[in-house]
């Protein structure tokens, strides 16, 4: 079924492709023609010129294609040549690493010790991510806005992510990555709904339980906590299994790694919670001295 769609999509890229083709070529000789009517030879000249360019444009980002380097995709075991290569390879790309700060990267004892500053700073971002999908959908309260917004960070996550541990990935990088994370994380045995529940509500009860005493209208902000809850949750997931896949050493089952991912995002979710439910809560407090300032403030205006 794969094969039968990938061989349909070609065909109609290709098929689309000429068609832009035939139309291009078809501009640039009637616009040669144009100027081989003031001059025949700046009609033949402008008509290889234009056409070498057109070939240019259409090559170039073909070659440049191919000649990018390989996915750096794990081996199956931590032994053997295959592993070894895999190391040597990987050295090469975090001795570059700005945040590595190491001169050279050489033996898996360096390398592990390199991917774990790449871990601790790719951590920064998972958790700022979070934090923004928490108080963003904790106050807007709009699900259809609120999905594509989440939808967008958590993209946007992968993307930093890629960046941390590759700092130029290529194009069959970022392809293999979003393709894994997506699959993993969304479609791969999701997580039991009872599971997902606990989780959220003990992140809850660590996170806003000695905020929640001086909180008017508490159903409110609980309404508000279990969405940016859940949204952050769900970014943190995300944002753990990217990082897995990116500073892994040996090829894990995507099982493996939700369930990982999912233990470690479910530690880190309480702290979001906590840090995020008092902005919350400040922003609902102010909302009631807003509204009941606004005649006093239309009655001032008025006396100016």
């Amino acid at each position: 079924m794969k094969r039968e769609i990938r061989r349909v999509l070609t065909v109609t890229a290709f098929a689309f492709s000429a068609l832009i083709l035939i139309v291009i070529i078809n501009q640039i000789i009637q616009f040669a023609n144009y100027l081989g009517d003031l001059h025949p030879v700046l009609g033949q000249v402008s008509l290889v010129v234009f056409l070498l360019i057109t070939a240019a444009a259409i090559l170039a980002p073909v070659w440049l294609y191919i000649k990018l380097p390989g996915r750096l995709i794990p081996p199956e075991s931590n032994e053997g040549a295959d592993f070894d290569r895999y190391i040597e390879k990987l050295s090469g790309r975090l001795t570059g690493n700005p945040i590595v700060k190491m001169d050279q990267v050489s033996g898996i004892d360096e390398v592990r010790e390199a991917i774990k500053l790449l871990d601790k700073e790719s951590d920064k971002s998972i958790k700022r991510t979070a934090n923004r999908a928490f108080i963003t959908t904790a106050i807007s309260q709009n699900g259809a806005l609120d999905a594509l917004f989440i939808l967008g960070l958590q993209f946007r996550l992968i993307w930093e992510i890629a960046h941390i541990y590759a700092q130029r990935p290529t194009i069959k990088d970022l392809s293999y990555l979003y393709t894994n994370v997506m699959v993993t994380a969304f479609i791969a045995s999701s997580i039991d709904e009872a599971e997902y529940y606990e989780i959220v509500e003990s992140s809850m009860s660590q996170g806003i339980g000695s905020v929640m005493s001086f909180v008017p209208g508490t159903s409110m902000v609980i309404n508000s906590v279990v969405t940016g809850s859940s949204n952050a949750f769900l970014t943190l997931r995300v944002g753990k299994v990217a990082q897995q896949y990116c500073g892994t050493l040996v090829k894990k089952r995507r099982q493996s790694i939700r369930n990982s991912a999912t233990a470690e995002a479910a530690k880190m979710l309480a702290g979001i919670v906590y840090d995020g439910t008092k902005i919350v809560v400040k922003h609902i407090g102010k909302a009631p001295l807003r509204l009941a300032s606004k005649p006093f403030r239309r009655e001032k205006k008025k006396e100016e």
